[in-house]
């Protein structure tokens, strides 16, 4: 009998035996503090580990505090998309710039124009690249509170409400300009804060994560670039079980 591709995928879909699309085997991840406080991409890595999938070769840049556009010029940033023959790469702009790009023309300016860049320089090296933007989180309530930061704080948002809906907004319109997909991390957050009893994500600084706030951002990645919808993995370091399987269902909330 003559062998007929088309007929063999049939079968197989028939029977039951999925077809899975191929799992990345290299992931960069360019980002700044949000991305290296905790080490996110080694929390991805544990996660994926803990799947039971083969784990893909991750490398990242975070030099501190950079914006996309500052990205541009970081050796290290550059270096890395450089290598090319990547399968995912991870952009992450600075944590006010998409909410100061609400109001601010010349935020909104660069943020858009060095978000379609890096996807330029990004695609140059490795044309087949899924390109996704980390979506972060809204700073603490207490940011708009304490006497330091309140005078600041006007201007990413009146709370942290807006602030995370200009997020949303402005890491939605670089995705949807480029072609690329938004990383909902903020958005878990944000379910987390509004519940009955929320767990805190944010160190004392009001905006960088604590470990459990890394690793719902974790969740959140794993979930999105391996089309997981409720990611039920075991490692979770030292959390109290209680605490993950919350976040677990922060997580699974925003990849449905």
């Amino acid at each position: 009998m003559k062998y007929n591709p088309s007929s063999w995928c049939l079968a197989l879909l028939m029977s039951g035996v999925a077809l899975m699309a191929e799992e990345p085997r290299r992931v960069l991840f360019i980002g700044n503090s949000y991305t290296g406080v905790n080490k996110l991409p080694d929390i991805f890595t544990e996660i994926v580990k803990s799947s039971g999938r083969k784990v893909p070769v991750v490398k990242s840049a975070t030099p501190g505090g950079q914006t996309l556009r500052q990205q541009l010029t970081q050796e290290p940033s550059l270096a890395l998309m450089a290598e090319g023959n990547w399968d995912i790469v991870v952009l992450q702009g600075q944590s006010e710039e998409p909410a100061l790009s609400e109001k601010d023309m010349k935020s909104r300016d660069h943020f858009v124009k060095s978000a379609a860049e890096l996807c330029k320089l990004v695609r140059e090296k490795s044309p087949k690249a899924k390109i996704y933007f980390y979506e972060t989180w809204a700073r603490h309530a207490d940011f708009w509170t304490n006497e330091k930061t309140a005078k600041d704080a006007a201007a990413v948002g009146a709370n942290p409400k807006d602030m995370q809906a200009r997020l949303r907004k402005w890491y939605g319109q670089v995705a949807k300009d480029n072609k690329a997909t938004v990383v909902p991390v903020g958005d878990a957050w944000e379910l987390n804060y509004s519940s009955a009893k929320p767990i805190r994500l944010h160190r004392s600084d009001n905006s960088h994560p604590e470990f459990n706030g890394s690793y719902l951002a974790g969740l959140v990645f794993y979930g999105t670039l391996y089309g997981v919808k409720e990611p039920k993995v075991e490692w979770h370091e030292k959390l109290p079980d209680e605490e993950v399987k919350q976040l677990r269902a922060y997580a699974a909330k925003v990849l449905k």
